[in-house]
């Protein structure tokens, strides 16, 4: 039965792709980002503190590559250091980092080079051959929406050719990652450290928490080689307390003693402070520095009695026992993989710095209490953040929104001021969402650590893991889901009162398509965001904020000590691997 033209038209697809809401978004991030590399490029010679810390508070004798004062004297640097050095100077951690960089830099350019050069031409020829000039734009060419027949099977075969390439590029580095991995084991760093040769035991049940306990477990399981020493983790009571608190006590010392010989200067007057009282007014007038050093002083001595009294505080559930050797703890824990001796887990210590070591010593139970209501919380807080996609894809579509009478200011602003429209439309959207975007891996983060994470690595694992999830679900299939209810109930509304109940449930059978070219129709969001992530690239490379920060900090914030404290403990909390 032939259909009435009119009533497609119910389902009929959008045609625009809102080309110049996309230009407009690509054109401000390239002017804002090119701005940025500049004024980094001018502010870098003068202002080393902040671009080459590490040349004078580097790690032992490991310096990074020095730099010149030339405007782009990082870039030779940047190019000629190679991953053995890297590997070296910065750790396995910084290498991996930059070598999944690198794997994604190819794989998108090998996915690029196919799909830009065998289906983008395929798509516009057809398109361009088959669709009307005033039913198709330079975006909508460029797309699979109008395609059909044979041509079809281009795609089809072009999909193949990408997955084989994600196999291939990924296999690849995976081997280069393992021998990556293998460099690390053999470097004298990892070697010559600790905690290389320490195997961590978790989960030890009370009636083996001693030093005897830890022997017995291990003279339990046939192992070739004995541990050296083992020893039981106690409760440290405040001693993660004090040790904060001095290094507090440092930070004031050193910012009055900076104060004090400002500018290699010994000023006339030494630095004062007042001691109880409030606002200024009332307390006792002391010397800023001798108060401070007292401080010190004593602080330093409250922790020398806790590290003194630590071997006769209450035994905790994990201990740690060392090997003659690291080949010797890397063979006893590959042979304990899977084994619970005595109902522990033995596995390769962990890098000091790299414990939690608050969660190390929480109970089964606490972990529990603690995990469930983490996850309610993580659910509320994932389920709130989806609102503000109601809001971005409302601005995605105003194109779509402005054909609905009710909303028919929108269809006025578009027609009086095109350029603004289209500049409000492609410019919102993904500024909104990556507002919304900066907060939540930290709130992730922090209900991760509050979960039980025990080790920054897997804090790590664990954000990137559960921030990966939320994207998947939230911007590709509710945000996209969103957009399609958009076109659908445009179209619709437009039609109320033209078309009978009946006519538009007879078109149903359009729908698979309608939807299909609405998913299509809304790429162009996504050209919207790529520009700003890459302007944030940037943004994160100037180091915009830490240039901010210390500017007003040097300049203006010399006599505001607690307003100082503030903004640090909050740009520590935001950015905690921020030095």
């Amino acid at each position: 039965m032939s259909t009435d033209p009119d009533i497609e038209k119910i389902f009929e697809p959008q045609r625009t792709l809102a080309p110049q809401a996309v230009g407009s978004q690509v054109v401000l991030m390239s002017i804002v980002s090119i701005v940025t590399v500049l004024a980094f490029n001018l502010l870098r010679p003068k202002n080393k503190v902040i671009y080459e810390p590490k040349v004078k508070y580097h790690v032992g004798d490991k310096p990074p590559p020095r730099i010149s004062d030339s405007l782009c004297g990082w870039l030779p640097p940047l190019i000629r250091t190679k991953e053995p050095e890297l590997l070296d100077k910065v750790g396995l951690d910084a290498v991996t980092f930059l070598r999944f960089n690198r794997l994604m830099r190819w794989l998108f350019t090998g996915i690029s080079v196919l799909t830009c050069g065998i289906l983008i031409p395929i798509n516009a020829v057809y398109t361009l051959q088959h669709v009307k000039p005033e039913n198709r734009d330079i975006l909508s060419i460029l797309t699979i929406r109008d395609v059909g027949g044979n041509l079809l099977y281009a795609h089809v075969a072009v999909t193949y050719l990408i997955t084989f390439l994600i196999m291939g590029i990924v296999y690849f580095y995976w081997k280069k990652m393992l021998a990556l991995r293998l460099a690390w084991f053999r470097s004298p760093e990892y070697i010559q450290s600790f905690y290389a040769r320490t195997l961590a035991i978790t989960e030890v049940p009370r009636k083996f928490q001693s030093d005897e306990g830890l022997r017995q477990i291990f003279g339990s399981v046939q192992v070739p080689y004995p541990t050296t020493s083992v020893h039981i983790g106690r409760r440290v009571g405040r001693l993660p307390e004090l040790i904060e608190f001095h290094n507090n006590t440092v930070r004031e010392l050193e910012e009055y003693l900076v104060r004090y010989l400002k500018g290699g200067r010994v000023a006339k007057k030494r630095p004062t402070i007042r001691i109880g009282g409030c606002w200024g007014c009332g307390g006792t007038k002391r010397d800023a520095i001798d108060y401070y050093t007292e401080k010190l002083k004593r602080t330093e001595a409250a922790i020398e009695e806790y590290r003194n009294q630590i071997d006769t505080r209450k035994a905790e559930k994990y201990g740690f026992a060392s090997m003659a050797a690291v080949p010797y703890a890397h063979i006893v824990a590959r042979l304990l993989k899977g084994k619970h001796p005595k109902g522990t887990t033995i596995t390769l210590a962990p890098n000091p710095k790299d414990i939690i070591w608050e969660n190390m010593s929480k109970s089964n139970s606490e972990l529990r209490s603690k995990r469930m209501i983490g996850f309610v919380w993580l659910v509320l807080v994932c389920f709130f953040n989806t609102l503000p996609l109601f809001i971005i894809s409302i601005l995605a579509n105003l194109n779509q929104i402005k054909d609905i009478p009710q909303f028919s200011f929108l269809a006025g602003w578009s027609k009086d001021s095109p350029g603004t429209f289209a500049f409000v439309s492609g410019v919102l959207p993904p500024s909104v969402s990556g507002i919304f975007g900066f907060f939540l891996p930290i709130i992730m983060r922090w209900l991760s650590q509050f979960m039980g994470a025990t080790t920054q690595s897997k804090l790590d694992r664990q954000v990137v893991a559960r921030y990966f999830a939320f994207l998947v679900i939230s911007q590709l299939i509710i945000f996209t889901l969103i957009g399609v209810l958009f076109h659908a109930i445009s179209q619709i509304v437009h039609q109320v009162g033209k078309q009978s109940f009946q006519e538009i449930i007879d078109n149903l059978h359009n729908l698979p398509e309608f939807i299909n070219n609405a998913y299509i129709d809304q790429s162009s969001y996504w050209l919207t965001f790529f520009p700003l992530r890459g302007f944030l690239v940037v943004f994160d490379l100037a180091q915009i904020i830490n240039l901010v920060w210390i500017f007003i900090k040097t300049r203006y914030a010399s006599n505001s000590k607690e307003w100082q404290f503030v903004i640090f403990n909050f740009t520590q909390s935001l950015w905690p691997h921020t030095s």
